[in-house]
């Protein structure tokens, strides 16, 4: 992929920051399925499957910590955590739940710390889909993270349901607003099977304010490449949203869902719960997570 100019590149970061300051006071409140479901998986891996793998008192890096929820986890677990966000909103909210100097303000692609400061980097909520130069998130996570440790990603997956969602939406003219047209839908899908895509991700504010933001959904092939290049080497692979993406993620999303949608959603995610881990299923949610080891 040709690398973007820099003036579009840090346009795309501050746009991405003054929307996240602007949502940052209700950040927390979002109600609905889709993020509930989302983070309460996150939460879970993280104290099952990825904080037994670090010493005790280990030194970890909450890459995008948002308002601070996974930095929070980390830190009432015994971990020496630090936090970093681009939004100083998110930053500001996340301080006054934990106190000042533990969640910073900081470009996730030009880390203010020495090579081997952590022993885990955790990034999750998505971050690495808002990073036009995603290369350089990879570099800079290789570069502090300890030989020897580990590292928990988080991203939008391409091959997920919603993907055929948001064809039949564009095709209707739109009714559950996914905010693309039938032919950027194609070009998704057209793309090298192992390439991931730019799309247009809503950030709602209320029923009437939407704020559009460009993201970047990768593929598990992206992800295990990019990590490789910066000597981690991928030893698991989980999913979010595999089988309750059967359900639009717009639909998903609304505050307050019919009573049917919420019907539905309890007996797909019953389902999903014991299936997560396991292929195919790990494969195709809206969220994928590996966690990496760094071996060189």
């Amino acid at each position: 992929m040709a690398e973007k100019p820099l003036f579009v590149v840090e346009a795309s970061k501050r746009e991405h920051a003054a929307a996240y300051d602007e949502a940052s006071d209700i950040y927390d409140t979002y109600e609905g399925l889709f993020f509930p479901y989302l983070f309460g998986r996150i939460h879970g891996l993280l104290k099952e499957r990825f904080m037994p793998l670090l010493p005790a008192g280990a030194r970890v890096l909450d890459v995008g910590c948002g308002t601070g929820q996974q930095t929070r986890l980390f830190k009432e677990n015994g971990y020496e955590v630090v936090g970093i966000d681009i939004s100083e909103g998110l930053v500001r909210v996340a301080s006054r739940k934990m106190g000042e100097g533990i969640c910073l303000v900081s470009d996730a692609c030009k880390l203010p710390f020495p090579d081997a400061t952590f022993d885990a980097i955790s990034s999750a909520g998505s971050t690495v889909n808002h990073i036009p130069d995603y290369p350089r998130f990879f570099e800079e996570a290789g570069r502090v993270l300890k030989p020897g440790g580990y590292l928990f990603l988080e991203s939008d997956n391409k091959w997920k349901p919603d993907i055929l969602w948001g064809m039949a939406s564009a095709l209707a003219g739109d009714p559950l607003g996914y905010h693309e047209t039938a032919s950027e839908v194609i070009d998704h899908v057209k793309r090298p099977i192992h390439e991931g895509y730019p799309y247009i991700f809503p950030l709602t504010y209320d029923d009437s304010k939407v704020k559009l933001l460009r993201l970047r959904a990768f593929t598990l092939h992206e992800l295990r490449r990019e990590l490789e290049g910066v000597g981690c080497e991928v030893i698991a692979v989980y999913g979010a949203h595999s089988l309750t993406n059967l359900i639009p993620s717009t639909v998903m999303l609304k505050d307050r869902p019919g009573r049917f949608t919420k019907a539905l959603f309890s007996m797909l995610k019953v389902v999903e719960d014991r299936a997560y881990d396991k292929w195919p299923i790990n494969r195709i949610g809206m969220s994928i997570m590996v966690i990496a080891k760094k071996v060189s």
